[in-house]
């Protein structure tokens, strides 16, 4: 996305107050106003990136916000500031997804709920996460967010699997082998590369784990 920045040297809609302004809204309804805006641009940003439009410029962002092109660049200075915030609610949204599993299940049936939960999180979350892969080499930002959610999902298989990681002889490597078969990078090459839907894809996954978990 272009970075148009604004020129004319407006201040910012942004305006918090304790008083009421002269048009009847308040410094508390003009932050509540600043904070449905800054959602708007995000949320079209994702939108656009979930119809495969992966590098949108300002004035479509802006478009389908329903805002100016220059009241995207008085709520974020750049576009790195803008995919901070995209990557901080695609985060918020991931996590929502992952709910507990019952530890005390057989590994087999822990094996399958990893495999539904991951297969709703990545079809969720593919567009995004496909647009980030554009951007990442030029943000640091990205990065960390995919450094943030890589780091969260080994740690969950790690706690997911314990007792298999502690009866095996190399418990770091059987953790990178699982951690990497379950990570949404194979998710994309079975349903991007080898163009499986959901079902074979699941499928595949599951097999795998299997083999590395369940299997003596």
């Amino acid at each position: 996305m272009q970075a148009e920045q604004p020129s004319d040297g407006q201040p910012s809609d942004l305006q918090p107050s304790d008083v009421v302004s002269g048009d009847g809204v308040t410094g508390d309804g003009r932050a509540a106003r600043s904070v449905r805006t800054r959602r708007a641009i995000v949320d079209a940003l994702r939108a656009l990136h979930h119809e495969g439009d992966l590098r949108p410029t300002a004035p479509r962002v802006a478009e389908r916000a329903g805002v100016s092109v220059r009241t995207v660049w008085q709520h974020f200075d750049d576009l790195e500031t803008l995919l901070f915030e995209a990557g901080r609610r695609d985060l918020e949204i991931a996590q929502s997804l992952v709910t507990p599993i019952d530890l005390s299940m057989p590994a087999a049936q822990r094996v399958d709920a990893l495999v539904e939960q991951r297969a709703r999180m990545f079809e969720e979350m593919a567009p995004p996460w496909r647009a980030a892969r554009v951007h990442a080499p030029f943000s640091a930002q990205i990065q960390s967010n995919r450094d943030t959610l890589m780091q969260l999902a080994r740690e969950q298989v790690g706690e997911l699997f314990a007792p298999e990681l502690a009866a095996s002889p190399d418990p770091q490597a059987l953790l990178d082998a699982v951690h990497v078969a379950s990570s949404w990078a194979t998710w994309e090459s079975l349903r991007a590369d080898a163009h499986l839907d959901v079902d074979r894809a699941m499928t595949a996954l599951r097999l795998w784990l299997s083999k590395l978990i369940v299997t003596p």
